[in-house]
């Protein structure tokens, strides 16, 4: 992700559908946040327009939060720590002001404490999503979300943030599912507006129930959006 997107209507989205996971599954006890930050480019985030958001936007208090931060000219992923405080959530945020590169991701990851992937929603953030042929500090690789899914425990959920490239949709997610599937043996549960995807792995079959219900009834409070 970019700071220069930070508070835009994905985000809106984003954090809104996190603090309704967190709060909703009794096992999670904290939020770990691994933004994988790359550096700002020219083309500057401008899809702030509130009449145009597909989610979140019946959450009046991280609107404002968020459009204060906009405001105020403050965008930068460091600042949602303060709203997620405030909700009572315990937060971490993984290097929050390290720039991710694709030639220092073994450092970046190997960094990562046990305790983070602890009774958690663990939420990777990267610019596009999921590795492709020629992946760079845009992509999480498949190795990097199998060695995350095997360390998290029983009470974890990952989360993974992806944009839709020029595929089919439903021919996209069904590949993605099965490719999570090879190298974790989950099948991953996932929401989108239909630009953007977020998968969720899990080991607890429990928790997995959980989710789906909690995803379902935000699909439901916000209909442009599906889920399977």
């Amino acid at each position: 992700m970019k700071n220069q997107f930070f508070g835009d209507n994905r985000d809106l989205f984003k954090y809104d559908l996190i603090l309704s996971v967190v709060k909703g599954i009794d096992q999670v006890k904290q939020f770990t946040f691994i933004p994988m930050l790359t550096e700002d480019s020219g083309d500057h985030g401008n899809q702030i327009d509130r009449k145009r958001a597909k989610a979140g936007f019946n959450n009046g208090e991280l609107q404002i939060f968020l459009d204060n931060c906009i405001s105020s000219n403050v965008r930068n992923i460091v600042k949602i720590n303060e709203y997620f405080v405030k909700k009572g959530l315990k937060t971490i945020s993984y290097k929050e002001d390290d720039n991710f590169t694709h030639i220092n991701r073994n450092h970046y990851f190997s960094q990562l404490r046990i305790e983070y992937l602890e009774n958690a929603l663990v939420f990777v953030d990267p610019d596009n999503g999921l590795e492709i042929k020629k992946s760079g500090s845009k992509h999480i690789l498949y190795s990097e979300i199998r060695e995350l899914y095997e360390n998290m425990n029983e009470n974890s959920v990952l989360m993974i943030f992806q944009f839709f490239p020029r595929e089919k949709r439903k021919q996209y997610i069904d590949r993605r599912i099965e490719e999570l599937k090879n190298i974790t043996k989950d099948i991953a549960i996932y929401i989108s507006d239909n630009v953007i995807i977020f998968f969720f792995l899990t080991k607890n079959d429990i928790i997995k129930n959980q989710l789906k219900e909690i995803i379902k009834s935000y699909v439901y409070e916000y209909p442009s959006l599906y889920y399977g």
